[in-house]
Formats: structure tokens, sequence, C-alpha cells
């Protein structure tokens, strides 16, 4: 359940990166052109990376806090829109959340005493420590109803708009021009992406991100037992 969505809290008992490989030539408007690269178990990508995507309903966006930039890409792959701050600190992370709208994800209970939490001026919900990205994924999935849609950029979060090949023919390497006859182009960033060597990783890591949805029990509690106000 959200911390500030009606019918009460987040509790904390209930409730990753390869290198991109390919071209890195500039795109037009100066963005450099990535192959998709999947996310790695343990953490954030090294290089940026994104799989297409074709639009669909609007959708939540999310603010993942600093523990959780492994998160914020796995979410992206599952087609939302997770913006994250390394190293922000917890008050100005909340004034962001509530400025931009976007649901907060922490796995600090400390955050989820803050006043504007416990007031409902921003929503958010606590992610238990000890999960693996693509388990954090999946956590957030179930926790609030939501499914796997169209990939977004996972450096960014941006749509992702498919584009003629001509159009991105002078923005990719001559041999990935020579494979390829899909290619995207990030709305937000620019980025021309293309189903490279780490696609295959990338929809492995989605689909697990939703059988952990689907199938996962509630994790242990942390261990100093705190949790956020309901």
């Amino acid at each position: 359940m959200l911390v500030g969505e009606a019918g009460g809290g987040a509790d904390p008992a209930q409730g990753g990166a390869a290198p991109a490989q390919g071209g890195t030539a500039p795109a037009q408007g100066g963005a450099a052109a990535q192959d998709c690269a999947a996310p790695a178990q343990g953490g954030a990508a090294a290089q940026d990376c994104a799989a297409p995507a074709q639009g669909g309903a609007a959708a939540p966006s999310f603010l993942c806090d600093a523990m959780l930039g492994g998160l914020s890409r796995w979410l992206r792959g599952a087609g939302y829109d997770a913006k994250f701050e390394h190293g922000i600190d917890d008050g100005d992370l909340v004034r962001l959340a509530q400025q931009t709208g976007r649901v907060l994800l922490s796995s600090d209970a400390g955050v989820f005493e803050r006043r504007s939490l416990r007031t409902a001026a921003v929503r958010g919900l606590y992610v238990p420590r000890g999960l693996r990205p693509t388990e954090q994924a999946g956590f957030v999935l179930r926790e609030l109803g939501l499914p796997v849609r169209d990939p977004r950029c996972m450096a960014c979060g941006g749509a992702l708009t498919a584009v003629p090949k001509d159009s991105v023919r002078d923005a990719v390497p001559a041999v990935v021009a020579d494979r390829h006859d899909e290619f995207w182009r990030c709305d937000r960033c620019g980025k021309v992406l293309w189903k490279g060597s780490h696609w295959d990783g990338i929809v492995a890591g989605v689909a697990a991100a939703a059988g952990v949805a689907a199938v996962t029990e509630a994790p242990a509690p942390p261990a100093d037992g705190r949790k956020p106000p309901s």
C-alpha cells in the first residue's frame, strides 16, 4: 500500500548492469547512439541502455532514493518513468517528489516519518532491503498492482519512438545499420537505440521482475523493526 493513499501506509514487513555494446556515434541533437545493455544483478549500469516502447496509457512515475539506482533502471525496462538522484539529501528527495508528483521509493524507513509523507502530500512506498534490483522491481509492481508495459529508455526513463532506419543511418556504426532494421529514439535524451547483443538479458530481467510480482511472498522486516507510519 502506498503511503499517501487512502487506506493506510506502507509497512517494511510487507512488502542490475553490463556495459552497452555497439555504437557511440553522435545521434541527432548531440546524443549518443547506444546498443541495448541488460542490467545485471547488484547495481546500476555502467552504460546507458534502452528498449523499444510503443506508447500506452498514462502510468505512475517514480523517484528512487540513493540506494535504488538499479531499481530505477529495471522499472524503466518494465515501462515506467523512474528518476534516480545519486547522493541526494533526504529532505531534498522528499521535496523533489512533492514538486514533481512522483511516487517516492525508498529503503530508508526514516524517510516515511517526514510530515509530507504522513500527511499524504507525498506518496511513497518502502522497498525492503536485501532484494536484488529485479526483485525490487517485482515488489513495486506487485504492491502497486502494475503491469509490465512497453519499455522506456533505461538511461533516463524517456518514452521511445520508432524511427526509420534511413533517418538514423548516420548516427550509428555502419555495421549496426547493416545488421538491424528497427531503431528507436528516446524522446527525452535523444539517444538512438536498437535490439543489440544484450536484448535477451533485458527481456529476461523484466520477465523475472514480473515473475517476482506474481509469486513472491513479503520479505522479513528490517532488523531495527522500524516501519513507516500508516
